[in-house]
């Protein structure tokens, strides 16, 4: 009797694990995701002598990895810590080219069904250009700048190891005056590519 009674037992424990397998990856604790995508920007300030518009473009590769398992709940969710390697150039504005990288927090919302993934971020980090070459505009004004930014995204799952992403966010970028020129560039727009999780 104790071993008839085992089976409908380890069973019904093995029913009651499977969502819980099912729902970790790819949002459970030690995952992995790659993101290839490329986005544009454009100023937010009216365009000057000294503080012309810059707009620019960039291609994005980043590597993030989960910190947090995703919880059941209509509005649970779990943090994410990414890498964003990304370079580009003007495509409006004093020309030159860009490149850098940023560390992003995100918090993804994961909820049932999980088909569409919203999330949110914010990151840090420096970039180098050769955009304060020209001496004539004073919004990049070194070499080298910090990146500060901010966005919403959206994540659409094809399967638990791939995604199309869309994001739109704002970023500043500055020397934190350590140059003579330093207006700094304010700008908004958007990225959009693939995500892989492994």
């Amino acid at each position: 009797m104790p071993a008839a009674h085992a089976g409908p037992s380890a069973c019904l424990e093995y029913k009651m694990e499977q969502p819980a397998l099912e729902a970790a990856f790819p949002y459970g604790k030690g995952a992995h995701e790659v993101q290839l995508g490329g986005g544009y920007f454009g100023s937010l300030t009216p365009g000057t002598t000294l503080r012309p518009n810059l707009d620019f473009g960039i291609f994005s590769l980043r590597h993030g990895w989960m910190l947090t398992s995703a919880q059941p709940g209509r509005l649970s969710g779990n943090l994410e810590f990414l890498l964003d390697l990304y370079a580009g150039g003007v495509t409006y504005g004093p020309h030159g080219m860009l490149a850098g990288g940023t560390l992003l927090l995100r918090y993804n919302v994961v909820p049932p069904g999980r088909k569409f993934v919203p999330y949110a971020q914010i990151g840090a980090g420096g970039l180098f250009n050769d955009i304060y070459e020209n001496r004539a505009q004073h919004v990049i004004g070194s070499g080298f700048e910090f990146n500060l930014e901010t966005s919403l995204g959206l994540r659409y799952m094809f399967s638990d190891r791939c995604a199309l992403f869309a994001e739109a966010g704002v970023r500043h970028i500055s020397n934190a005056n350590t140059a003579s020129r330093n207006f700094g560039l304010n700008s908004a727009g958007g990225v959009m590519g693939v995500s892989l999780f492994y």
